[in-house]
């Protein structure tokens, strides 16, 4: 382990979403000495300062400085900082150890009680579903790397006997990769083509996802969407048990649905546990992200009657085709957390009896938007508005056929995107901001993009 007493440590990359804040409190926490710096100016970074005043840091704004990437004994980069800068490569030809949080939570953490949840969609909704049934089941579990929870300021709160439940994105999978790490319990809801702006190939991105199955051991647990056919070739390299959940019959061992019933399949026992209509919500894809939490449920002993007592208590998630109010008998739905095509395709699919009129567009991650084309055109919406963005001509672009029967109009704020839509509404129709990009540019990040969509339809 890293003994961080008087050490120098620079963390890159502040972020507008609390990324680096629990990394740093931990940091100065251990008595390290912290610089960080940032891009970003301090108008710009005010509100994660705010946060940190009071704590002995040395910032370094607008700019990086290479001395402080070299002349230093560690560097901890937060998730969004690209792994090839010049900076983190400046600190590594100086010999100098590059950390993310999560390397350093696992390399930390007394518990090997982790279960860890990657996809590229989905694992949000599956984290929180398989949390909430563990913690009713065991009320010291403990959750990180969701929705702002850091995984470094939990640490203390985690012995050997504490349930860790780690969202992982695929950056945070990164420094387990190289550290030859998998958790105990491994959890994969989807791949998607994703963030193909950072990495240099789809191949490169499945690899970066399969780290949390490939350091397993025959003691580990692998749970797999059988319903996503890339996962499905994943079985050969898994080296522990392995379980399956689908919302089809299944005929391997794990969590399905069976007429209408949601079954465990494990050692040749079949168990019953509850209806689906029971799962606190209508939408397919939210329903199978539930299903992992049923089966560690019961894999952790608990009984049919205290997962389905667990999960009528579930929250959905904002952002997540949020229902944010009814006006004047139209409904306004937030599924800003649809960053990526594959997202609002899910979307469409859910609402596809509704009269919509859609909100999409933002920055582009070099996806293809070949697939929303088609259910565009399958799910015809009655209006399209257009947010600005990078990715947004490109899918104007690829996705014109589909849409050239529809009326559409470009909007340059959130307020006026809103305001434009339900001009194009009546009675009975639904507003849908599902925009299928990322919100860098005109938003901090998907989270202030719904908070800007909500806050201007209450306002309506």
């Amino acid at each position: 382990m890293h003994n961080l007493q008087g050490k120098k440590v620079t963390v890159i990359g502040l972020g507008l979403h609390g990324g680096a804040l629990g990394a740093i409190k931990w940091l100065l926490d251990q008595g390290a000495v912290v610089t960080a710096t940032d891009l970003r100016d301090e108008d710009v970074l005010a509100p994660t300062l705010k946060k940190l005043e009071g704590k002995n840091v040395q910032l370094v704004l607008g700019e990086h400085r290479f001395e402080d990437f070299t002349d230093t004994d560690l560097v901890v980069r937060n998730p969004a900082v690209p792994r090839d800068s010049k900076y983190l490569q400046a600190a590594r030809d100086a010999g100098v150890p590059v950390e993310m949080d999560s390397g350093l939570f696992f390399e930390h953490c007394l518990s090997r009680k982790v279960v860890g949840i990657t996809g590229s969609k989905g694992k949000t909704t599956t984290s929180q579903a398989i949390y909430h049934v563990l913690q009713s089941h065991n009320p010291d579990t403990v959750v990180v790397g969701t929705d702002g929870i850091q995984p470094l300021t939990e640490l203390a709160k985690i012995t050997a006997d504490t349930q860790v439940v780690f969202e992982l994105s695929s950056w945070r999978l990164e420094p387990l990769s190289e550290k030859k790490i998998s958790p105990h319990i491994a959890v994969v809801t989807s791949i998607y083509k994703e963030h193909l702006n950072t990495y240099a190939s789809f191949e490169e991105y499945i690899e970066t996802k399969k780290t949390i199955i490939r350091h397993q051991l025959e003691s580990d647990t692998a749970v797999l969407n059988a319903d996503d056919v890339r996962l499905q070739t994943w079985e050969p390299e898994i080296q522990g048990q392995l379980y399956w959940y689908s919302l089809s019959k299944l005929e391997e061992e794990g969590v399905y649905v069976r007429e209408g019933r949601i079954v465990v399949a494990v050692d040749d026992t079949v168990t019953e546990i509850m209806a689906v209509e029971d799962l606190p919500s209508s939408y397919e894809h939210e329903r199978r992200n539930m299903l992992p939490a049923i089966l560690l449920g019961h894999l952790q002993g608990m009984s049919a009657e205290e997962i389905t007592k667990a999960l009528l208590t579930f929250q959905r998630l904002p952002h997540r085709l949020e229902v944010v109010r009814e006006v004047n008998g139209v409904t306004y739905i937030n599924d800003s957390a649809s960053t990526m095509p594959d997202a609002t395709i899910a979307a469409l699919q859910s609402l596809q009896n509704t009269s919509l009129v859609l909100i999409l567009g933002g920055s582009d991650k070099k996806l293809e938007f070949g697939g929303l084309a088609a259910a565009l055109k399958t799910h015809l919406p009655k209006a399209l508005v257009w947010l600005p963005g990078t990715a947004t001509e490109r899918m104007k672009q690829e996705v014109g056929d589909a849409i050239s029967s529809i009326p559409a109009r470009d909007a340059t704020t959130m307020q006026q995107a809103t305001t434009l839509a339900t001009e194009f509404t009546t009675k009975g129709d639904t507003v849908l901001l599902s925009p299928g990009a990322t919100s860098f540019g005109l938003f901090n990040h998907e989270f202030d993009r719904g908070d800007q969509f909500r806050d201007t339809v209450r306002m309506l």
